[in-house]
């Protein structure tokens, strides 16, 4: 640690260690630590609901990945909602209503309930039939110790800091205070939870204060020069570590800080390595087995998401050494199949049979002969809201003309769709994906970032996967297909 970490938090870091090793309890110590196909259930029984309110679901699986974001109104007085949610690791879940978020800690094959009263979010209660409730009493009093939750001033400080030696000295304040919270609660968490705790915590600022310098470059469009051992933070950090293998930020700060060392080797031989190879290679020679083969595969699936899928697969096919355990490349395997029936360029779009405002059902393929724009959203979505406008005017500019402007809700209750639809005026053909087509949906058109939309040909079949915004060239797009 720097900076302004030199003395007591140094040993206040070392009384919270050895704390720690008196009795090191992990969480699923087992051959079978990931659970692939783990789920969890959340229940939420509210009170004093004014009729108004809306909360919205989020949480991510790391591998396979799987994201969800859920929006539900709910009705005034109480009542009760249940939630089936993809859970391999302790995940957690940010349950947003009424200005506040909090943080949730699932597990796979758990159930949590949650007694929110909409007087006052931050007395919630919980019950569990293990410890988990003790561990979300913790997190909930974590987010509110300060009115705000220690990620959300993490990331203000990336912004409002004047230099990366503010944003340094700011880190290390939040550290310290995160610190010491930890420390004052530590008897009352399991002891599993206490390690995990205290190992998600320092990844995910040491994982933060790496994105940072990307971060404050890309929005001030200028280069910082570093301070004087900026990076001391990673000094003590282990980077083969067995007692964070069930934390999702232990895998992030993996990447982050294999990237790095890629980075510093090519500059400094004048080289340029293979993302995939290198991290691979990493991730080989520093971790074991179970950490070793989740990290791999985390990574592969980077690729084949964010790069090229094709550079993602035949690295597999060429190296079968890769994992372990064969049941990760089983894992990976069946991923590729499953998004290789996907929506792709050059093939027929998935079908999907939705209603509207009318409750008229309209299915996609009867739209054939036209150029169809599919626009995909969810209620709470700022940049798809931002382009509300956009869809309207082309819907107006191309009426009479082969064209079909499709909004397509998903991640959001009929009644909310309803609401936001009235609200904004939209002129498209606006759909609402019900529980019964929403998975579906998501996971044909692989949908992960909103908006996103998809050109479809005259010919019915998909022109661009990843077409552009109508604030950035979406008209240009449907003219050229119309003159096709």
């Amino acid at each position: 640690m720097t900076g302004k970490l030199i003395t007591y938090p140094r040993i206040l870091f070392m009384i919270i260690w050895c704390s720690l090793h008196t009795h090191v309890t992990l969480f699923g110590q087992d051959t079978n630590w990931y659970s692939f196909k783990g789920t969890a259930n959340l229940t939420i029984n509210y009170s004093n609901s004014p009729g108004d309110k809306v909360w919205s679901i989020f949480t991510i699986k790391i591998f396979p990945d799987q994201e969800v974001r859920l929006s539900d109104t709910i009705p005034s007085g109480s009542g009760s909602r249940q939630y089936l949610l993809p859970v391999s690791l302790p995940q957690k879940v940010i349950l947003t209503t009424s200005g506040k978020a909090l943080t949730l800690l699932l597990t796979p094959g758990s159930a949590l309930i949650c007694n929110l009263d909409f007087r006052d979010i931050t007395r919630t209660t919980f019950h569990a039939a293990d410890s988990l409730a003790l561990i979300n009493e913790y997190l909930m009093k974590k987010d509110f110790s300060a009115g705000k939750s220690f990620k959300m001033r993490r990331a203000n400080a990336v912004h409002t800091a004047a230099n990366l030696q503010e944003f340094s000295a700011s880190m290390n304040a939040l550290y310290l205070e995160e610190l010491q919270f930890f420390k004052k609660n530590i008897g009352r968490l399991p002891k599993w939870y206490q390690m995990h705790e205290y190992w998600d915590n320092r990844y995910a600022d040491a994982t933060e204060r790496m994105n940072a310098i990307l971060q404050r470059q890309h929005s001030q469009k200028d280069k910082e020069s570093l301070p004087h051992k900026y990076y001391g933070f990673l000094d003590s950090l282990e980077i083969n570590n067995q007692a964070a293998k069930s934390c999702a930020s232990y895998y992030y700060f993996l990447y982050e800080f294999f990237n790095k060392r890629m980075n510093g080797n090519d500059l400094a031989n004048g080289t340029k390595s293979s993302f995939i190879d290198y991290q691979i290679q990493q991730g080989s020679k520093e971790l074991s087995s179970g950490a070793s083969d989740l990290f791999k595969a985390f990574i592969i699936q980077l690729t084949f998401n964010h790069y090229k899928r094709e550079v993602a697969t035949e690295y597999v096919k060429k190296h079968d050494d890769i994992f372990s355990n064969s049941v990760w490349e089983a894992e990976l395997d069946a991923y590729f199949k499953s998004k290789i029936t996907r929506a792709e360029r050059g093939k027929i779009p998935p079908n999907f049979v939705l209603a509207d405002l009318k409750d008229s059902l309209t299915w996609l393929r009867s739209l054939k002969g036209n150029v169809i724009v599919l626009s995909f959203w969810f209620a709470g979505c700022k940049p798809c809201i931002e382009e509300f406008p956009g869809e309207n005017a082309l819907t107006e500019k191309f009426r009479g003309k082969p064209v079909k402007i499709v909004s397509v809700c998903v991640n959001t209750s009929e009644a909310v769709w309803r609401k936001s639809s009235e609200r904004f005026g939209l002129k498209t053909i606006n759909l609402w994906a019900n529980p019964q087509w929403e998975k579906t949906i998501i996971e044909k058109y692989d949908l992960a970032v909103f908006p996103k939309y998809v050109l479809i040909d005259r010919d019915y079949k998909i022109a661009d996967i990843h077409a552009e915004r109508p604030s950035q060239g979406l008209e240009a797009q449907i003219n050229s297909l119309l003159t096709k």
